[in-house]
């Protein structure tokens, strides 16, 4: 059983904040403060969710640094996530170099809603924007992609990836075999762009995986 002690020695350690635990576990600071304090009692389905907050390291491999912790914000009755919006595109082609830095903006998504698509912790979050077409129709230029950087392991679940190459961030569909753990890379604009097939899982470098897209219909 996870101790409240435990919890705020980790919270010590360098790079942990108790505003960063409470965008993991998305709730309000107070909620946070609360329970270090002995108010609040500490639910079961939490403490996984503490444990890879406060085990994590500072950074998230190959991806960006933890530069912009979420916000929690309450709006009514509910909690919203103000998750960090970057600059940079994530090539759906060629490929497009990274460009680290503060989030341009940020979009509020509910925190119950982004419990429910994902059990990682929501300073994992990020919104990058798509560029190129070679994962039409499934993605088009300009959409916005919702990425997990804290899922980097496609053998646990296949899906649409951000994954870093020579040329920069691109937007795959990637597979994994189920026996040898090789990796297939896919686009789905399958007429104009090959699939990469049978590579060996260190031979890709995995940002996070795409949980939801966000669409400009036009004026």
């Amino acid at each position: 059983m996870l101790s409240i002690e435990q919890i705020r020695e980790g919270l010590s350690q360098p790079g942990k904040s108790q505003k960063g635990l409470a965008a993991a576990l998305g709730v309000d600071n107070s909620q946070i403060s609360r329970l270090l304090a002995g108010r609040r009692q500490l639910r079961t389905h939490e403490i996984p969710m503490i444990l890879a907050y406060l085990e994590a390291e500072g950074g998230t491999g190959h991806g960006r640094s933890r530069t912009a912790m979420p916000e929690i914000v309450q709006i009514g009755g509910d909690r919203f996530a103000m998750l960090p919006v970057y600059e940079t595109a994530v090539s759906a082609g060629p490929g497009r170099e990274a460009e680290d830095g503060a989030p341009v903006t940020r979009i509020a998504f509910r925190t119950d809603w982004l419990r429910q698509i994902t059990r990682g912790s929501i300073g994992e979050l990020v919104v990058l924007t798509v560029d190129g077409d070679s994962m039409e129709p499934t993605l088009r230029q300009g959409d916005s992609v919702l990425v997990d950087m804290g899922q980097q392991r496609p053998q646990q679940k296949d899906g649409i990836y951000v994954i870093r190459t020579d040329g920069g961030l691109q937007v795959k569909r990637v597979a994994a075999h189920p026996v040898t753990g090789r990796i297939t890379i896919i686009s789905d604009n399958k007429d104009h762009y090959p699939a990469y097939a049978d590579l060996a899982p260190e031979e890709v470098a995995v940002i996070g995986r795409v949980l939801w897209l966000g669409r400009h219909l036009g004026a």
